[in-house]
Formats: C-alpha cells, structure tokens, sequence
C-alpha cells in the first residue's frame, strides 16, 4: 500500500475528460522548456498549473520526471530520493548509476550526489524535464540551494519546471539576465474568452451564450478554478449566468462554495465530503475507514464524472485528491459544522495509515486529533527505522511536531530524543537524555510507566552492548524481558540484536546464534528488513567460522535479496549494500565461480567507494587481489593490493590486516619472489606474540604456507609445527575452514618432507570435509604443488570425483608438473627442485647454498644439471624452461 500510494507523486497526473486543451501555453511551453535551464509556471491556486503542465508532460515526447510535492518532502535526502525515483520513471536505468546507488543508501554525501546528478544528466541519451509540482510547499533552504546548484551545473539537455503559488527562492535576477530561465504567471495562466468557452460548453456540457460566457470571463479575470464553480452551479439548475455572482477572484469562495455547490449536493454526498475533506489523498479503503462506512470507492469515481473538485491520481482510479482549495473549503466548512466529529476523524485516518506504515501521515494526523497514544506508538514503531535508514531529520521534524505537552505527559518520546542523539555520535547525550526519562518514570506509578521503564532497560543494554559491557548488558536485557518479552516490540528486537552482536564479539557463538535467530523469528514489523540483513550477514559469518560455506550463502543470499528489493531503496546503508555484495563474493570466489564473484565484487566496491567505508573497500580491494590472481593477471591483482595497502595502514581492523599481509604473501609467490615472503614470514614469526585472535592465526597459516614454499627442509619442518598448533586450536575452538586450510597445507609440508603416507593422510582429511560444502580456490590457490598432491590422491582412487573436479579447476592443467617432468629425459630430484625454485626467484648459488645448507660448489652442480635436464644453456632459460612445463607455481 505504501509503495503505490508514494508512487502517485512521480506520475504524471493522468487526463481527464473536462479538460481543455489550452493550446497556447502548450506551444509556449513546447518552445522553451528545450531552450532553458529553468521553466516557472507561478500563479496563485486555481489557475491550473498541474492541469496544463500535465498536459505538456503528455504530449511533448520528452521523458518526463515528475515529482508531486508533498509537505514531508522537506528533507534534502527525501527531496532527491523522490527526484531520482522520478527520473527512473522517465529514463529508466537511472537507479543502476553511481547517483541511483548513492541514494540507494542511507545518508549519502549529499555533495556527491549534486556533482552524481550533474554527471548524470550529462551522461542521458535525450532530453529530460524535471517538473516539480507545488514547489512552494518546499521551505528546507538546503533544498532551494541544492535546486540553485544543479540548475547553474545542468547539461543543455536537462530542464527543471517548477509550478508554484510565488517565485521560489533561486537566484531569479541572474537566471534571467542570463537568459536561462523562461517564465509562465497569473496573466498568461488567465483562460480567454475562447477557452472559457470551450470548457463551459464543451468540457462541462453547458449552452452559454457567447455575452455570458465573456462576462463571467471578465468577472472572473480568467480564474479557472470560478469558471468550475461556475460550471457546475449552472449544471444543477440555472439556466443563465446573469444569475450567477462571482465578485472578485478568491475573496467570497467560501460563501460561492457552500451556497451553489455544497447545498445542492445530497446529503450522504455533502457528509461524505466533510468528512474526507481533512485527507491530502483519497482512496476508497481509507474514506470508508474515516467516514465509517462502505462504498467509498463508488462515490469518489461519482465526484470525478462530476468534475467536483477530485483529481485522479493514478490511470487506475485508485488514488485522489481534492482542488487544494476546494479542500481548504470542506476543512473549514467541517470545523463550522461539525466541531466536535473533527479529532475522531484525524484519529482514524492517523489509525489507518499507521496500519499501512505510513507514519509521517499517522502522526500528522494524530497531532491534529491531539491523539498521544498513536503519535507514542509512531515513535515506538518507527524511531529506529527512520535512524537506522539515514533519516536523521526526520525523527528532528516530528521531536518538532509534536505538542509541548506530549513531550511532558509521555517520557518516552526522550527515549527518541536519546536514540537520535546516539546516532549522531553524542553518546553522552544520549546517556543523559535516558537518564532523565528514567528519573521521570521512577518509581513507576502504573503498568504503562513500567513498560516505559522496560523499555529504558532496552535502551540501556544496547548502550552497554556498544560499549562492549556484556555483563551489564545482559542485566539490563533481563529487565527489559520481563516486561516485553512476549510482546510485537521493536525494543525488543533492539535487545536480542545488540546481544547478538555483542556474544558475538566476544566468542559466545552459540549464544549469538540464538539471540540472531530471535531476532528473525519475531513478529514482521516495520524495522523487519533492516535488522534481518545485519543478522543474515552475523550468521554467516558465524557459519565461515565453522566452515559451513553452504549456510552462510544461503544467509549472505538472503541479505542480498534483502538489499535488490526496490522496497529497500534509500533504507539501507550503502556501505552495508556494499558489504553484501562483497562477502557474497567471496563466497562465489570459494567456490570458482569467478565471474559472478567479480560481479558482485564490481557492485558492492561501487557502494563501498561511494560510501566511504573503509572496511568494505578493503574487503573488496583484497578480494579483488584474489579474484586476479586466478585469473594469473599479477599486474591487476598488484594494483588491487596497493589500493588496500594506505586504508589497511591507516585503520585498526586487525583481521584484515592479516588477511591483506597474506594477499601479499600469495603476491610474492606469484611473482617468485620466496625471498620476500621468506624474509616476511620470519620476521612476522619471529614477532608472533602466540596470541589467539583470528589475525594471529591467519598469520600462522601464511607463515607456514611461507615456508614451505621456500623448500627449506628445516623450514618445512618449522612450518609443519605451526600448523599443527593452529589446528588444535581451531578445532578445540569448532573453526572448521581453518581446519580444511591447515590440513591442506599440513599435506604440502609432508609431502616436502618426504612423508608421502601422511601427506595423504592430511589430504583425504581435508577433501571429506571441504567436500560437502564446495570447497575449490583453498586447494587450487595453493598451485602445482597441491596439483601434484591432487594427481597422486587420483590416482591412489582418493575421493576420485572430488579430486578430478578439484583438478579440473587449475587454471594451468594442460601444464600440470606431472605432465612436464613426464616431458624430461630425466626428472629432477626432490633437491633439484628446491633448488631450481630458488634458482628461479632470482638467488645466486651462495644463496642457495646458505638457504639449503650445502657448500656452494654443491649448489653450483645442482644448477648444472638443472640445465642439462632442461636443455637450456643458463639460469634465466632453466627459470623460463621450467615455467613453461609447469614446474614452477
């Protein structure tokens, strides 16, 4: 229901059957509006400036971006959201674009998204006209500079047209000394004496003589909206328009309304209008809840075939609303009439659109019925999705609607001043402004205090869930339960997230996962969405952990439907967008689906760049290290490195550091370079404190994966240890994926030692646990090696399906080592090959006599029969030989 009600302000509004085709001013528009940065319609109510611009916006052929204004469009981020919503409309694609994805993301740099749209429109195949309708409800200065910014930046192809009651606040004077801006007013808005007859006689079906219809003309000066009092007085009776008085434009519209429109209508039609006259739109489903009766939706079709005022909103006829003036006339005329029926009638309708999830309509109602109990549960239901959407500013606009006395009567609307604080980093404020509401509720003197109370506790336990207090915490979540547990409350929610996250961090998987699944097993309510893709990604996190690559995509795929629904579109952070994106990636990287990985890595790096977030860029920077490196394009995955490298430097997320140290690592090996990942590994191990965090041990496993690269026997020896230390703690700890990696790695070292059996051991041990979960690039990115490892387990008919499956994955198959020493007269032996990839990184025979403790005349013979078994003539010719029959990773 929210969507398509919303959705009626970006339609153009549709035709209607007693218009008047005002050709004129369509030509007037048709001409400028191409040759002009800026069109303004302005005339008072009542000239029909959304008729006659709907009428252009229809015929002219250019794409369109319409956009209704609307009162709580006074919010910068809001205003471009509906913009850019608009634009979609008329250019579809737009949403796709750098400026679509910014907004798709709450609290978007809002200069950014200026120089975006300006890039936008530029980058637009065709002209497009953005017409902004009642663009006098706007007030924000921050809008009307925005407005002012574009419009001195925009493209020959893109045009603002503004209707509005007065000249909005733009730079007017220049525009017009400039020659850029093309101006319609009350004097052009005028109907003639032409178009007065055509819409009496024509449009409404009357016979007025030509001398009555040029003095109603003349009496009127062209005021459309009396020409429709006119019209339909003479409809119910009269038969002259002599006896019919209009004196002067607006100032006896309220008498001319009631005397010769509302009194003639019949009675169960006169209630009707009273009563729906305080709604800004009409459906028939929210008249029948406001009037109390059925058949809404019959009437409101009944009053637009008679042209009373409504003007339909969608080409379905579903939506409506009334002439503002005619609307301002039923408003007063109710409050006259009918004082006492007015706040029951706001409360129902501030009833019914809190039922839709429309709270800014509910509250504004609510005020007007000065009806406290469902403006406190706007703010109960929709303070943390308005803060956890970016709207900042909007919570500040209803703290600022709101009676003074609400303020008083209810000391939990300060738990939304408090929330608002705490989003806007004053946690101190928010500290004292919960403070504050606890001293009013205490002691509690009724059941809804104590409720009030509990929710405080709420509040509390997330304060001390972010300040990393579990103990605290949980003292406080055990308040808050006993009295809202069991309830459809968004505090509640609030609680069993910040839990979540805070067992979480501090290693209680198990109880994070209940609490995370207490979150998803709640009653749908508003905030719904947003909490459920922040825990999606904590699950699967917590699923890596354990190794179980297949549950966590099935989480890390229900955020990512969560955050492509088109309902989510401004409500979700773009960094958060991005990280979806991202972590899914890896995920598709595991399991060698490249190019969808390399997508995804493209989408979420665009909203990780465009929101700033440094950790989502280096996840996706990193990631893209590894996405090039099986492509074996070095030089990319270089640079993908070196853009981590000043974030990493420049941030304290110690995980990734690791994991950027061993994308470095995997750089150097590609490029053979053991001697920088030799020197790393030592001077990284020789350093390791022996903490137990996660970066301590994917330091660990980088170091090992270090030194057996190096073939140093000692070194795999070393390396073998640390291994089987990350692997006792791992599985102590329940991280299976470290124990597949570990186990991987534990097979290479033996296999170097010489421990053909054991290595085949580790090898099966780690196949029958990757194997259910699709495990690839942890084999194949440890290269030709693990290949070799891969052939013999083949061939010793271990998990043969797996193994042939795995081996297909190497990028270098048709070059597998086995294959090229099959190639040789002779092969090389276990030490030929520690020397030949040392000779390959670039070592000089002392170096490698030093790295493998042998005299360097050994290893000087060593690199002789490298090169007769090869055929080649020098070192360089044995490294390049030995690549090219796949030797070497």
């Amino acid at each position: 229901m929210e969507t398509f009600l919303l959705a009626t302000k970006l339609r153009i509004p549709p035709q209607t059957q007693h218009e008047v085709r005002r050709v004129r001013l369509l030509d007037a528009l048709q001409e400028a509006v191409p040759r002009h940065k800026l069109t303004l319609v302005t005339a008072p109510a009542g000239y029909g400036k959304t008729t006659l611009l709907s009428q252009w916006a229809h015929e002219s052929g250019m794409p369109t971006a319409w956009l209704s204004i609307s009162p709580e469009d006074n919010d910068l981020e809001r205003f471009f959201r509906y913009l850019v919503a608009a634009w979609e409309e008329a250019q579809p694609g737009i949403s796709e674009s750098p400026l679509g994805v910014l907004l798709g993301g709450m609290m978007p740099d809002m200069q950014v998204v200026l120089g975006e749209f300006v890039n936008a429109a530029s980058e637009a195949p065709y002209h497009v006209a953005f017409v902004l309708d009642d663009y006098h409800l706007i007030e924000d200065e921050a809008i009307h500079r925005a407005l002012a910014f574009l419009t001195d930046h925009l493209p020959p192809r893109a045009h603002f047209v503004l209707a509005a009651r007065a000249e909005p606040p733009l730079p007017l004077a220049r525009y017009r000394a400039r020659r850029e801006v093309a101006e319609l007013h009350v004097d052009d808005l005028q109907f003639r004496q032409d178009e007065a007859a055509d819409f009496l006689n024509d449009a409404m079906g009357l016979q007025v003589a030509r001398d009555d219809v040029a003095s109603l003309q003349e009496r009127l000066e062209g005021w459309a909206a009396g020409l429709q009092m006119v019209a339909l007085t003479l409809r119910r009776g009269l038969t002259a328009a002599d006896k019919v008085t209009v004196s002067g434009r607006h100032r006896f519209i309220s008498d001319y309304l009631s005397e010769n429109v509302l009194a003639d209508l019949p009675e169960g039609m006169r209630r009707f209008l009273l009563r729906t006259g305080i709604l800004d739109r009409l459906s028939g489903p929210l008249c029948d809840a406001v009037t109390g009766e059925e058949g809404s939706q019959e009437v409101l079709e009944a009053l637009e075939r008679e042209n009373l005022f409504v003007v339909p909103l969608d080409d379905s006829r579903e939506w409506f609303r009334y002439h503002l003036l005619f609307a301002d006339f039923l408003r007063e005329q109710l409050q006259r009439r009918h004082p006492d029926e007015v706040a029951d009638l706001h409360s129902r309708a501030a009833r019914w659109y809190l039922e839709h999830e429309l709270p800014d309509q509910a509250l504004h109602h609510a005020v007007e019925a000065n009806d406290a109990g469902i403006g406190v549960e706007v703010f109960d239901r929709y303070t943390n999705v308005k803060l956890n959407s970016g709207e900042l500013g909007t919570i500040r606009r209803w703290l600022d609607l709101i009676p003074a006395q609400w303020h008083t009567d209810y000391p939990v609307i300060g738990l939304a001043r408090g929330a608002l604080y705490a989003f806007s980093g004053a946690l101190h404020e928010c500290i004292r402004c919960v403070d504050e509401v606890e001293q009013r509720l205490s002691p509690p003197v009724s059941v809804q205090a104590q409720t009030q109370l509990a929710k405080v506790s709420a509040v509390r336990c997330a304060i001390a869930c972010m300040m990393h207090d579990v103990a605290q915490a949980e003292t406080h979540a055990g308040r808050a339960f006993h009295e809202l547990q069991g309830r459809d409350d968004p505090y509640v929610r609030l609680v069993y997230g910040a839990l979540g996250d805070a067992y979480r961090s501090s290693g209680r998987w198990g109880e994070a996962k209940q609490m995370y699944h207490k979150v998803l097993d709640l009653p749908e309510g508003p905030s719904s969405l947003i909490h459920s893709v922040h825990v999606y990604g904590a699950l699967a996190d917590l699923e890596l952990l354990q190794g179980r690559i297949r549950d966590a995509a099935a989480y890390w795929g229900k955020a990512l439907a969560g955050i492509q629904d088109r309902a989510t579109w401004g409500g979700l952070p773009l960094p958060l967008i991005g990280w979806v994106y991202i972590r899914m990636g890896e995920i598709l990287y595991e399991w060698n689906e490249l190019a969808t990985a390399s997508d995804h890595l493209s989408r979420g790096l665009e909203r990780a760049e465009l929101g700033d977030d440094i950790r989502a860029m280096i996840a996706g920077y990193l990631l893209g290290v590894q996405i090039k490196l099986a492509a074996r394009d070095v030089g990319a995955a270089v640079e993908y490195l070196e853009k981590a490298r000043p974030l990493v430097e420049g941030a304290e997320f110690p995980d990734w550091a690791a994991r950027f140290e061993r994308l470095q690592l995997e750089v150097w090996l590609a490029q053979d370079k053991l001697r920088a990942a030799d020197s790393w590994a030592e001077e990284k191990l020789s350093a390791e404190p022996g903490g137990e965090g996660a970066e301590d041990e994917v330091r660990r496993l980088a170091g090992a994966r270090a030194l057996i690269a190096s073939g140093d026997l000692a070194a795999v020896d070393r390396a073998l240890r640390l291994v089987e230390g990350a692997m006792r703690a791992a599985e102590a700890a329940g991280r299976d994926g470290v124990v597949v990696e570990a186990l991987a790695l534990q097979a290479l070292g033996r296999w170097k030692r010489g421990d053909h059996a054991g290595a085949m051991t580790s090898l099966e041990r780690a196949l029958r646990a990757a194997e259910p979960e699709g495990y690839v690039r942890l084999f194949v990115d440890l290269g030709l090696p693990m290949a070799r490892l891969l052939q013999e387990a083949r061939a010793r008919d271990v998990m043969p399906d797996y193994v042939s499956t795995l081996l297909g994955e190497f990028v270098d198959a048709p070059a597998l080592p086995g294959r090229g020493e099959a190639a040789l007269p002779e092969p090389l032996s276990q030490r030929e090959e520690e020397v030949l990839a040392l000779l390959a990184a670039g070592l000089t025979n002392r170096e490698i006599a030093e790295r493998l403790v042998i005299s360097a005349e050994t290893a000087k013979k060593h690199v002789g029969n490298i090169c007769d078994k090869l055929g080649v003539r020098n070192r360089t010719e044995a490294a390049a030989r030995a690549r090219e029959l796949g030797l070497l990773k």
